[in-house]
């Protein structure tokens, strides 16, 4: 926890001699500026940095700094733009305990509610610090510990100088803290091989130290391929393994690594060896749940938590006694986020097995927190909506939380709440996005998949209060006047069409969309857009999911694998005795130099249209087919 790090208030002692420059810096004034002691919402935050680099330029020994101050005041953004230069030049003037009053102000901000655009302003000063050199040739940076930077650098999503950091980290001798943060960092920053290559490395120190031995097949090894989640809503870095910094010893989360790899399959594994040892282990309970949801195995998630909702809310009281006052709050702050991400995992797992009343259960929580309090992203700040006639009260939820809310409200057709639960998740996400869009889009896709799929939740609203109104307030019009539902639907299909073809072409982002669009489109709608998605799972070693893509529609269609459709308890009298009288005249049918007329007679037609009817028309026996021959295919393949 970065908080942990962060020095208590430094005195400070009246200076006794001040250097001589041309031009004297108002110390008294410049402290004033930097001073934290009456901020505390995300809007004194705002204005202490307007205050500390206006008055950065009005104190910098440059006249060229100097001069930029007036129009600074009126035009913020120059006065950010200049932030690193005018603070270099001044605190080349100041005391030590100048220094350290400053230092300790940046790390208070650090830990405050301060907006993501401040903290990456001071991430690029420590950056900018970083260039510059003493008269004695020593890096003349920050002295602020890497670690403290590291963490912020990953608050911000600013993963390139998260990873330099926690590069150096590294090599400071701290590498059994920071390897999964490396291949998670490697990963969200489409490094695969550099996440492989920190593992390797990981496992050859583990060994050489002697804290474990390892042994594994090559596939461990050599088939890490980018399969990873390709965004996650949100993510915490909080949950760093505790411990010596230098020190390799202790627990190797091995398993753990592998799940940031990608490696789903040898992951699972991993962790149910660990719960079969100890089935309250909450690391491994999560770990295990985080691997059954990208493998698609839903409904194996959800039986998990119900074995393991005690361990996770941390209810052992003997336990939680005997910690002092201090380490059971510690603790009980963890039990929550552990209880939370358990949440997230089976408000998703319930809405892709389409169980509306336990997601209505988890998001419920999820929205409220445990026992009835207000969950850790949520707070005292509400916001009221009109629903009819009554007037609803919406505390500010987090970006997982709105979400799930939003799709069992569309599901229940309540669509004003549910345009207000998707305007909660666009704020909630704000932030984030704004701070990783300034990295690049490349890294920013993940958000820019979440907004897509927000858009596409409101216009999920739009279509079926179309669909409504077209079925009961027009049902008065003459039909020539009367708005074509089919027409619309077509349209919108279209556009979802062309959007999906415009994304990366990856399995994760291709579920999660078709996910929000299962909310409309029925089993025979793009039947296309499901194959490539169970191509792509196949793709990525989601051998599950990819089945599971293929044969839910069949499954809702109420088309067995058995059917007579595909061939199965075909009558004996269908039998078209076609004899082929010698190798020359199949060899000539095969290259199409010899055709042949297949006897069929008036049992087949009668058979072709009772097929037909248990399908229930051509097309959706074409579209069954269609499934059952890609569900062949993924047999054949896997």
């Amino acid at each position: 926890d970065i908080t942990k790090l962060i020095r208590n208030p430094p005195s400070i002692q009246p200076i006794l001699h001040q250097p001589t420059t041309a031009h004297r810096i108002n110390f008294a004034n410049l402290q004033k500026a930097w001073d934290v002691s009456q901020r505390s919402t995300r809007e004194d935050w705002d204005e202490w940095m307007r205050r500390f680099s206006v008055q950065l330029l009005r104190e910098a020994p440059s006249p060229a700094l100097r001069a930029c101050a007036e129009l600074a005041q009126a035009y913020q953004p120059l006065a950010r733009e200049l932030f690193s230069a005018a603070f270099v030049c001044c605190w080349a003037d100041l005391n030590d305990q100048y220094r350290s009053s400053l230092v300790y102000a940046l790390e208070a901000v650090f830990t405050a509610d301060a907006s993501l655009e401040i903290l990456q302003l001071l991430l690029n000063l420590a950056e900018f610090m970083e260039h510059d050199v003493d008269c004695d040739g020593v890096d003349a940076g920050l002295p602020i510990d890497i670690s403290i930077l590291a963490e912020l650098a990953l608050k911000c999503r600013a993963y390139a100088k998260a990873l330099h950091y926690k590069e150096r980290e590294y090599i400071m001798g701290r590498g059994g803290t920071c390897v999964e943060q490396l291949i998670d960092i490697n990963k969200k920053l489409d490094l695969p091989e550099a996440a492989l290559g920190v593992l390797k490395l990981a496992k050859i120190e583990i060994e050489r130290r002697g804290v474990r031995s390892f042994v594994s097949s090559d596939k461990n090894g050599e088939k890490h391929q980018d399969k990873g989640l390709a965004y996650s809503v949100i993510k915490s870095y909080s949950d760093a393994a505790a411990g010596d910094y230098g020190s390799w010893a202790g627990d190797v989360m091995y398993e753990s690594w592998l799940a940031k790899l990608g490696s789903w399959a040898e992951a699972v594994a991993m962790y149910e060896q660990k719960l079969r040892e100890n089935p309250d282990d909450v690391n491994s309970i999560l770990g295990c749940m985080k691997c059954y949801d990208a493998r698609g195995e839903w409904q194996k998630a959800l039986d998990l938590a119900g074995r393991s909702w005690g361990a996770l809310l941390g209810n052992d009281s003997v336990e939680a006694n005997s910690y002092p006052g201090a380490a059971r709050q510690t603790k009980r702050r963890s039990s929550s986020h552990h209880h939370k991400r358990a949440l997230k995992f089976c408000a998703q797992a319930a809405w892709r097995l389409g169980k509306w009343d336990e997601l209505e259960t988890f998001s419920s929580h999820l929205v409220h927190g445990s026992h009835g309090t207000s969950s850790t992203h949520s707070s005292d700040t509400t916001s009221m909506s009109l629903e009819g006639s009554r007037l609803i009260e919406i505390p500010k939820l987090d970006f997982d939380a709105a979400f799930y809310r939003s799709v069992l409200l569309i599901h229940r057709a309540e669509w004003g709440l549910a345009a207000n639960s998707i305007d909660a998740a666009r704020k909630a996400m704000d932030s984030r996005f704004t701070a990783l869009l300034a990295e690049s889009y490349k890294r920013a896709y993940p958000s820019m998949v979440a907004a897509q799929t927000l858009t596409e939740l409101e216009e999920v609203i739009n279509y079926r209060q179309f669909e409504i109104r077209t079925m009961e307030g027009l049902a008065h019009l003459h039909s020539a006047n009367r708005p074509d539902e089919k027409q619309a639907r077509q349209h919108l299909l279209d556009v979802w069409r062309r959007r999906l073809d415009g994304c990366r072409v990856d399995a994760e982002v291709h579920s999660s969309i078709l996910a929000v669009r299962s909310l409309v489109l029925g089993p025979t709608d793009e039947v296309d857009a499901t194959i490539t998605l169970a191509a792509l799972s196949r793709q990525a070693e989601a051998y599950q999911l990819a089945e599971r893509t293929l044969l839910d529609p069949l499954s809702r269609m109420g088309c067995s694998l058995n059917s007579p459709i595909f061939g199965f308890h075909m009558p004996p009298n269908l039998k078209l005795d076609v004899a082929i009288t010698s190798r020359g005249v199949l060899e000539n049918i095969i290259n199409g130099t010899t055709s042949i007329r297949m006897p069929y007679g008036s049992r087949h037609e009668q058979y072709s249209k009772e097929l037909v009817k248990i399908a229930g028309s051509d097309d959706r026996l074409f579209i069954q087919h269609k499934l059952y021959f890609a569900y062949i295919k993924h047999l054949w393949a896997t």
